[in-house]
């Protein structure tokens, strides 16, 4: 490079540097050339980086754009002139402007409790939700801009912010539950064959199969995904809130479900040496703050099944 034109690109930077309004202008020449257009497309990203500095962390954690990016030629200039502008990066948002072309992507969050934990969490809301052991929630960038819509696996309990003009959706396994603000608890399984909710407080509207049902406190919601049918009674909520505090009340509740949570507690497979034995029933208490040891030995007692451990699983067989 000349001595020319490093005094030229010398003159365009330092014009870029002066305060807008302010800067001596230099010679229409200067302003055709291709130096000059790509340094007046950095400068711009000024504007662009303190509108990025002024978001509130809500959007700061969502808001990212993508960018269309010139070839590399553009980005050899983009290095010698990076002294005019500095980048803000933050917590999942980045703003790059190569182009002037803005695009905005769309993201999901994803909460995950693993299996033996109890996870909870808060959200843009002020909403509280508590996840089960192997139990996920889902939900967009926008969430309580456009929408309060969440997505759930396995199971949760919600206390909900209210709010009438911002309806908050959880979305199950070929169903749905709309509220305005109450506390709730659903649990929808992979695998498991239905969807259950339960109302603590508030009003709550559960939808499946293109039915609508409206819960009052107390009530639970039984929908079967292999019958389609939907079932409400009234139920001991005490009781149904129980795994918060590790423990499970079942009545006549068959061992299929009972293993399950049991593998989610205690992250071990269970195996059934005969597929009836699934079937069997039982009622009591099982309780995560025992051993995996003593909760076996009360279903034991109940049932006529023993149980082995073998190969670092658990056998269930008939007696």
């Amino acid at each position: 490079m000349n001595t020319k034109e490093n005094t030229d690109q010398d003159q365009i930077v330092s014009h870029f540097h002066e305060k807008y309004g302010v800067r001596e202008d230099i010679p229409q020449d200067l302003k055709e050339t291709k130096d000059y257009r790509q340094t007046e497309k950095i400068f711009s990203l000024r504007e662009h980086v303190t509108f990025l500095n002024s978001l509130s962390p809500e959007d700061q954690l969502w808001r990212r754009i993508g960018a269309q990016i010139k070839p590399p030629v553009l980005f050899r200039y983009w290095m010698r002139y990076a002294a005019i502008i500095v980048l803000s990066f933050s917590l999942g948002s980045v703003f790059i402007y190569f182009s002037g072309v803005h695009i905005h992507e769309t993201a999901m969050a994803s909460v995950s409790s693993p299996r033996g934990q109890i996870t909870s969490l808060k959200l843009f809301d002020g909403s509280t939700v508590w996840l089960n052991s192997e139990s996920t929630i889902q939900y967009s960038s926008d969430f309580n801009s456009g929408n309060r819509e969440v997505y759930v696996e396995g199971e949760a309990y919600f206390e909900v912010t209210h709010s009438e003009e911002k309806p908050f959706i959880v979305h199950l396994e070929n169903s749905a539950i709309k509220v305005h603000g109450t506390s709730f608890n659903v649990k929808a399984y992979p695998g498991c064959d239905r969807v259950e909710a339960v109302l603590m407080e508030g009003k709550i509207e559960f939808t499946a199969n293109k039915r609508s049902v409206v819960m009052e406190p107390h009530e639970r919601v039984v929908f079967s995904l292999r019958k389609g049918t939907i079932v409400k009674d009234q139920i001991d909520i005490e009781k149904t809130l129980a795994w918060k505090k590790g423990k499970y009340y079942y009545s006549n509740e068959k061992l299929s479900t009972i293993i399950g949570q049991l593998q989610r507690w205690y992250d071990i497979e269970f195996v059934f040496n005969e597929n009836d034995l699934s079937l069997y029933t039982f009622t009591g208490v099982i309780n995560h703050e025992k051993s995996i040891e003593y909760n076996l030995q009360l279903i034991e007692l109940t049932n006529k099944i023993n149980v082995e451990f073998k190969n670092e699983k658990i056998i269930i067989t008939g007696k």
